[in-house]
C-alpha cells in the first residue's frame, strides 16, 4: 500500500535513512489521527452535555406542565361539582316554585264577587287542576339501528367509579279551569260580568256554557254558567292594582246606593 506520507519524488537522493523517515512519517500520521480522534470525543462529549442540558430542561418543563395540568384538572372537577350542586338547586327551586300557588285563592275570589253585579247572586264556584304530563325522555342514541352480533365484553364491564346516570325530575305543571254558577235578574247582568271577567287579569279563556230561565219566589230569575282557567303568568302589581280600582269602584257604589236609599227614605219621612 502507498504511504500517503512518503515523498513525491522518490528518485531524490536523501541523508536520513528511509527507517527513520518512514518510522516519522507514522508518529505524525499517528499524531494526526489521535488529534483528529480526540477532537471528535471532545465534539461527542459537548453534543452529549448539551443535549443531556436541554433534556433536563425539558423534562423540568414536562414536570412543571403535569403539575399545572393536575391543579387545572382539580379545578374543573371542582366546577363540575359547583355546576351539579347548581343544577339541583335549581331542580329543587323549580319544583318548590311550581309547587307554590303563584295565583292566591283569595285573589282569585276577590277577582270574581268585586265584577260580580250587586243583583248577581254566586251558587257555585269550583276549581279543577289538571297536572300536565311531562315531555317524554329522548330516544337513546343509535335506537333503530341494527345491532351488531358480536358485543364488545367491554361494554358488559361497568365502571365501579362511574356515578350512575341520573333521570331528570321535571317540576309538576298544574291548569286551573274555573266553572261559576249564579243566578241574575237579567241578561244585561251576565253580559256585564262576562265581560268584566275578560277584562280580568287572573282569568282567561271565560266563556259563557249556558244561560237558562229560572223561578224563585215567583220571580223570574237567569241561571247561567261561566268557564274559564287561571292566568299562571298573572303579575303581582297588576293583579294588585285591579283588585284596589275593583275595590274603589265598588265602595263608590255602595256609597252612592247608600245615599239614595237615605234620601228616599228622608222624602218619605216628609211625605207619610
Amino acid at each position: 500500500m502507498k504511504n500517503p506520507f512518503q515523498s513525491p519524488m522518490p528518485g531524490r537522493n536523501s541523508f536520513l535513512p528511509e527507517d527513520y523517515i518512514a518510522a516519522k512519517t507514522e508518529a505524525r500520521a499517528n499524531v494526526l489521527m489521535l488529534t483528529l480522534f480526540a477532537i471528535a470525543m471532545a465534539g461527542v462529549v459537548g453534543a452529549f452535555f448539551v443535549t443531556n442540558r436541554h433534556w433536563q430542561r425539558l423534562r423540568s418543563r414536562q414536570e412543571m406542565v403535569s403539575t399545572e395540568y393536575a391543579a387545572e384538572g382539580r379545578k374543573i372537577e371542582q366546577l363540575k361539582a359547583l355546576e351539579s350542586q347548581r343544577a339541583s338547586m335549581m331542580e329543587k327551586a323549580e319544583i318548590t316554585a311550581a309547587l307554590v300557588e303563584k295565583l292566591p285563592r283569595w285573589a282569585v275570589l276577590g277577582e270574581m264577587t268585586l265584577r260580580m253585579p250587586t243583583t248577581m247572586r254566586l251558587d257555585l264556584f269550583t276549581i279543577k287542576s289538571t297536572r300536565e304530563q311531562p315531555p317524554p325522555p329522548p330516544p337513546p342514541p343509535g335506537k333503530g339501528a341494527p345491532q351488531s352480533l358480536v358485543k364488545n365484553i367491554s361494554d358488559k364491564v361497568k365502571d365501579p367509579k362511574k356515578e350512575p346516570e341520573r333521570r331528570p325530575v321535571h317540576a309538576p305543571r298544574f291548569t286551573y279551569a274555573v266553572t261559576i254558577d249564579g243566578t241574575a235578574h237579567e241578561n244585561n247582568d251576565v253580559a256585564d260580568f262576562l265581560a268584566s271577567l275578560k277584562r280580568s287579569p287572573a282569568f282567561d279563556r271565560v266563556e259563557l256554557q249556558f244561560i237558562r230561565d229560572g223561578k224563585e219566589s215567583g220571580r223570574d230569575v237567569r241561571k247561567f254558567q261561566v268557564t274559564a282557567s287561571l292566568r299562571q303568568n298573572a303579575g303581582t302589581g297588576e293583579l294588585s292594582n285591579s283588585l284596589q280600582d275593583l275595590v274603589n269602584e265598588r265602595t263608590r257604589l255602595l256609597t252612592s246606593m247608600r245615599e239614595a236609599g237615605a234620601t228616599a227614605a228622608a222624602g218619605e219621612g216628609r211625605n207619610p
